[in-house]
């Protein structure tokens, strides 16, 4: 058909047929689909309003503030619902926000964390570059946890087809370097054959955590060189107090009231020491031999020299409470679990001696 030919057909439409058709209106939608497509808007937008409040911890129960981690002098710690910050100098510095980090874990080695897709990032603690070092195919969440050589030993967890098992990775490239176990059901409480954290170094000294039928669960004997460091009867958790470079210790349990009444001290040079716990709140070795720990008012800050067995408090210029508290031998940082204020405190000396702390800032969350 020529374009002249369909002009032609379209002048010799009847009037009024073309008046019928303009008079004719669009059929109404119902009413009930602008609601469905409002309703449908509405879940849209409240999904993404309950994930961003659950990635920001608003439906996580527990302490609304933990004691970060002093390295080199930088204090780095977690602000509830703000995300991963570090305090320097009088400054703070957010460094994640809480909506892309799941979980972390920080030590010399660099600063890491997972996402919610199961990825692990590597964070240098020097530039702040992050990378992504180890995203395994087949994991639903991972776990992992770093070890002094660099190393990173992680879990893999699938939930959907029920198993997880570890691997060991390089912590700066993530090669996979050993595959520590095989695939085993998920949700398994312990593995004798895996759990390669209970193995501690601490200066060239090899500290073994021995599980035995004496103890209850999740309790065991320290050994070295094959020697129980304990006499018989008492027990330690796998949980141990980093005190300070070349200190570490583990509350000690006797079979007695199975309660932490005592604390196993262990340094580098090769001395190891028992002695009573004053309280469950310790700090850091500021000096060699000489440890802080909050006293049981929760209102002040003790020292104890275990070489002179010397108990003093420290003076504070004004008053606080503390409950949790990490230090080095010049700041210490305390925050309430029950708030999200955190505090820094400059520890002053007389000779070697640390008799005062001085606050710098109270409410580093800023």
């Amino acid at each position: 058909m020529k374009a002249i030919d369909l002009l032609e057909m379209i002048g010799n439409v009847d009037d009024s047929i073309i008046k019928e058709a303009k008079q004719r209106k669009k059929t109404a939608l119902p009413r009930w689909t602008k609601w469905i497509a409002a309703a449908a808007c509405l879940c849209l937008v409240l999904g993404g309003t309950f994930n961003t409040l659950y990635r920001f911890g608003y439906f996580s129960l527990g302490c609304s503030a933990l004691p970060g981690t002093i390295i080199d002098g930088v204090y780095y710690y977690y602000y509830s619902h703000s995300g991963l910050w570090r305090y320097s100098d009088g400054k703070a510095e957010k460094l994640i926000s809480a909506y892309w980090m799941r979980g972390y874990e920080i030590n010399e080695n660099g600063l890491y964390y997972d996402d919610y897709s199961a990825n692990l990032y590597r964070m240098d603690l020097k530039t702040l570059k992050k990378k992504k070092i180890y995203s395994p195919s087949d994991a639903t969440h991972i776990g992992y946890t770093l070890k002094d050589d660099g190393t990173v030993i992680v879990t893999v967890y699938n939930s959907k087809k029920r198993y997880q098992y570890d691997v060991l990775i390089d912590g700066k490239t993530g090669e996979v370097l050993e595959q520590l176990t095989d695939r085993i059901p998920y949700d398994t409480p312990f593995t004798k054959e895996s759990d390669t954290t209970l193995h501690y170094t601490i200066g060239e000294r090899e500290i073994v955590l021995v599980p035995t039928d004496e103890a209850e669960d999740g309790m065991y004997m320290p050994t070295e060189n094959g020697k129980a460091l304990l006499p018989e009867g008492r027990w330690v958790h796998d949980h141990i107090y980093d005190m300070a470079d070349d200190v570490k210790a583990f509350g000690v349990n006797n079979d007695i009231d199975n309660a932490e009444s005592e604390m196993l001290v262990i340094f580098a040079n090769g001395e190891t020491d028992l002695r009573p716990k004053e309280d469950y709140v310790y700090g850091h070795y500021p000096t060699e031999h000489i440890y802080l720990y909050v006293g049981r008012d929760r209102s002040t800050i003790w020292c104890y020299d275990y070489t002179s067995d010397e108990k003093w408090q420290l003076k504070t210029d004004t008053e606080h409470s503390f409950y949790s508290i990490v230090n080095d031998d010049e700041m210490l940082y305390s925050c309430d679990p029950w708030h999200e204020d955190q505090a820094a405190w400059k520890i002053i000396y007389e000779g070697n001696k640390p008799v005062a702390l001085q606050l710098i800032d109270d409410k580093i969350t800023d």
